[in-house]
């Protein structure tokens, strides 16, 4: 079985990171697995980290249609090129996608300050529309993301009597892979030397337009104020080509309050090489949000830090991390509009023995639960089932493809990615 993962803007290589690292390491368990695995990644990737049964190479414009049309399956992921997603479909490959209800893109720049941004998210919108209508598999990230795919299945008229005969947990259409790691990444980080300077908390992910680093840093000047000092690692500048108005707000906050010494902001990129020690030098992970429909729809793909890492989260209260985090145990939500709240929580992990160990213990037993290897079963029965669609599926398939191209024919022709 050759499956070919085409990973959209995200690259793969020693500057991975996001959807990139994650279709990285579905890749790594799938290999276990016995699949052969084929990443198509974007120029900047290193094909230096292909393995045995693991091959990365760059996208090229003049093979990509080859490579889709000689792989038994093909996946895609967030931001696809939705040419390969039509090739795939048009020439009858197995087509797997990961993809959720897109919402956050509301909060991008590039979208936000398109000529036309209702018209640039009603294309995100038919991109997405586009992926559920013709993927064979889908994948979600989390319960919420999940339920949403079942909705968006059930609107487009694929959620059927014979779908629901085949199967009443519908887990041959959409499967849950959580937010976790592979088992690559834990073995890795045991050998991983600790060269860092130790921090209490590290925000192990981007900054965009959603989140409240604000809140981070009234919280730290409280404590501060009061006597105790913890620090805060920022590991990842926000993209220099979009304006991003939460890293301006950080850092005009870090001024106002005084934090150079406190809130400490990684120059420049940051090379996965290097990005275990700085984990690994980290008392505890720091990730808040502002209320949004982004935050009740979505599970931060940086939770898994908490998990590979040993580290508890504090994590807003406003959404569906929230949730997830308070249901697992191994951190505190917290109301980033109460900044004591916030204050308390950063201070109960860094000092409090009782707390911090209770975390530790909940992530100990979540921990074999999120590995990515224990989640791949259903996914793992779609690519050795294979099962072509039926006629009157693939007819109607078509049908609702063509409707999508009529009113939206650029997705035929180059890729949308906001990102």
């Amino acid at each position: 079985m050759q499956l070919t993962a085409f990973t959209g803007p995200y690259t793969v290589g020693d500057n991975i990171g996001g959807i990139g690292l994650r279709f990285w390491e579905l890749a790594c368990a799938l290999a276990e697995a016995g699949i052969d695995v084929h990443l198509v990644c974007p120029p900047g990737s290193d094909t230096t980290w292909s393995s045995d049964r693991v091959r990365v190479t760059v996208f090229d414009e003049d093979t990509w249609r080859t490579v889709v049309e000689t792989s038994d399956a093909v996946m895609t992921g967030a931001e696809a090129d939705t040419r390969v997603i039509l090739h795939a479909h048009t020439t009858g490959r197995l087509l797997i996608a990961e993809t959720g209800v897109p919402v956050e893109q509301l909060d991008y720049d590039r979208l936000r300050n398109a000529p036309d941004p209702a018209d640039a998210y009603q294309e995100v919108m038919d991109q997405y529309l586009l992926q559920v209508v013709t993927a064979d598999h889908l994948l979600a990230r989390s319960d919420v993301e999940r339920a949403g795919l079942y909705a968006t299945l059930a609107a487009l008229g694929r959620l059927t009597p014979a779908e629901h005969t085949r199967s009443r947990t519908l887990d041959h259409l959409v499967s849950l892979l959580p937010i976790g790691f592979g088992a690559r990444a834990d073995a890795v980080l045991a050998t991983t030397p600790i060269t860092a300077q130790p921090v209490e908390f590290c925000w192990s992910g981007g900054i965009w337009d959603f989140y409240d680093t604000e809140a981070v840093c009234a919280a730290t000047a409280l404590l501060r104020d009061e006597g105790m000092s913890v620090r805060t690692r920022f590991l990842y500048a926000p993209p220099p080509d979009q304006e991003i108005l939460e890293a301006a707000r950080l850092h005009r906050a870090i001024e106002e309050y005084g934090l150079q010494d406190l809130v400490l902001l990684h120059p420049g990129p940051l090379r996965h090489s290097e990005r275990d020690s700085l984990m690994l030098a980290t008392r505890a992970l720091v990730c808040l949000a502002r209320p949004g429909v982004e935050n009740e729809l979505c599970h931060r793909l940086r939770l898994r830090d908490a998990l590979l890492y040993r580290t508890p989260v504090v994590v807003d209260s406003h959404g569906a991390s929230g949730d997830w985090m308070r249901r697992l145990g191994i951190g505190l939500a917290v109301d980033t509009h109460d900044v004591r709240q916030v204050a308390d929580a950063m201070a109960a992990l860094t000092r409090d023995d009782h707390q911090l160990t209770a975390c530790l213990h909940a992530i100990e037993r979540e921990r074999p639960l999120h590995r990515i290897e224990a989640n791949t079963g259903p996914l793992l029965r779609a690519l050795t089932d294979g099962r072509p669609a039926t006629w009157a599926d693939r007819r109607w398939r078509d049908e609702v493809v063509a409707q999508i191209l009529a009113r939206r024919p650029a997705l035929a022709h180059s890729p949308l990615q906001l990102v």
